[in-house]
Parts: structure tokens; C-alpha cells; sequence
């Protein structure tokens, strides 16, 4: 009896040790399979914190403000012979902001995973300055910034259905060819309204430390200086390999502001 009574609180002290291991294991299991929606008030918050500072809006530069996306898909890292996949969520939130020369996007994917680019907006179209990439798993991750040189043409300012142009370029150390061509001219529903667009499809391949590529087909519109629809298709290689595939589609052409 003296014996049980000795040995009953440690058994009790290893049940419950067991059961947090447990919980905590499926705890951070569905998270790591899981992304974080992006709440776009606090989308909104930041833009109007920071705001714009690049003046008025001009052709070739989008509305500021707070835009909404419909989102699909899903993406997978790792390293080695260990991968981890999740899905989108729904909805995620893109903060246009007017800066000198141009105007900046800040796509937040999810809470995991942001993407930002810089334009600077020209007579021979819009030029990528910069981008930024931010990407965790289980809160492990990094926040990485690149500036471009020389800046790529992202599009002309008059894409003309069956152009194509190329562009070499590195986005810090990173090595990158880009082949792009106007496939289309096409009609897509947004909010009701029917926005006429050109589709393009973009291929971008990266050589070095991080070896990948990404083809993308963007529904363009000229009037908003916006994409409103994407299909994305990201293989990244590496120590950390990172893989996405995702459909964005714009819920409205009217920012939040």
C-alpha cells in the first residue's frame, strides 16, 4: 500500500507528461500543414500607417489601397528527404502603395508567407526594382530582399497580342533568365464588371544557390494596372526546396482605402 501510494503521483506526473506530448505533437502537426489566413484589416491598418508617397495615380499605376484576392492551392518546402505540404487559404490581401517613379505590392499569401515588388513606371513600360520574399514553417523561415540589376521589363506599356521579350538579369547574387509573351486578349468577370485583359505567360529561371523556376500566366489589365486573375507554378531547388502551385483571382477592382 505504503508503495503504491509512492509510485501512483509519478505514474500520474507521466500520464499527463504523455498526453501534452501527444496534444502538442498534433498541435504542431496541423500547423505546420496549415497557412494562417491574412486578415485584411490589418492589411488595411498597414496601408494606412504608411501609406503613399509617389503622388498621384497615372497610366500604368494602380489605385492605391488594400485589393482582395481568391486564392487556391498549395505549397511545399523542405530540406533533404523531409517535405511539408499546406494548403492556401482563401482569401489573401495585396497592399498597392505609390512610391517615387512608380508603386510597390505587398501580396500577404497568409500570416507564413508574403511577397513584395517594386515597379518603377517608364515610357517603355513598368520595370521590376526590387522584390521581397518572406516565408516560415512552423515559425523557421527567413525574410529575404533583393534588388534587381539591371531592372527586367515586367511588361511593356502597350502589350501587343504575339510580343515577347527577354531578360537576364540578377536578383541579388542569383542569376535569372526571363522569357515572356503576350498569348491573348481576354475578357475576364470581376465583381460584376468585365475587365478586358492580355494574357501573359512569364518563365523565369534562377541558376545558383537557389536553382529553380517559375512559370506564370497573368490576365492583365491595362486600364487597372493590375492583374486581376494568376496561375503560378513555382519549383525552387536547393538545400531548402520550396514548391507552389497556385489561381489568384481579384474580388474587386475597387481598393479599400
Amino acid at each position: 500500500m505504503i508503495l503504491g501510494l509512492l509510485t501512483r503521483p509519478f505514474r500520474l506526473v507521466g500520464l499527463v507528461v504523455t498526453v501534452a506530448l501527444i496534444v502538442g505533437g498534433i498541435w504542431a502537426w496541423r500547423r505546420i500543414h496549415t497557412s494562417t489566413p491574412a486578415a485584411e484589416d490589418r492589411a488595411l491598418a498597414a496601408y494606412r500607417t504608411q501609406g503613399s508617397t509617389g503622388g498621384a495615380v497615372r497610366p500604368g499605376v494602380p489605385r492605391p489601397g488594400v485589393y482582395s484576392y481568391e486564392l487556391e492551392g498549395s505549397e511545399r518546402a523542405g530540406a533533404g528527404p523531409v517535405h511539408v505540404t499546406r494548403d492556401l487559404p482563401r482569401r489573401a490581401p495585396m497592399i498597392v502603395r505609390l512610391v517615387p517613379g512608380g508603386y510597390e505590392t505587398e501580396l500577404r499569401v497568409s500570416e507564413e508567407h508574403l511577397e513584395g515588388f517594386r515597379y518603377r513606371v517608364t515610357s517603355r513600360g513598368t520595370l521590376a526594382v526590387s522584390t521581397r520574399t518572406k516565408l516560415t514553417f512552423l515559425g523557421l523561415g527567413r525574410d529575404d530582399r533583393r534588388t534587381l540589376t539591371p531592372r527586367p521589363l515586367h511588361l511593356p506599356a502597350r502589350p501587343a497580342v504575339g510580343a515577347g521579350w527577354r531578360d537576364v538579369y540578377k536578383a541579388g547574387s542569383l542569376l535569372v533568365r526571363v522569357q515572356s509573351r503576350v498569348l491573348r486578349a481576354e475578357t475576364v468577370r470581376v465583381g460584376g464588371r468585365s475587365v478586358p485583359t492580355v494574357v501573359v505567360r512569364i518563365r523565369s529561371d534562377t541558376e545558383g544557390v537557389h536553382p529553380g523556376r517559375r512559370i506564370e500566366t497573368l490576365w492583365w489589365s491595362p486600364d487597372l494596372a493590375l492583374v486581376v486573375r494568376r496561375v503560378d507554378d513555382l519549383e525552387i531547388g536547393g538545400t531548402f526546396s520550396f514548391d507552389e502551385t497556385a489561381t489568384m483571382r481579384l474580388v474587386s477592382t475597387t481598393p479599400r482605402t
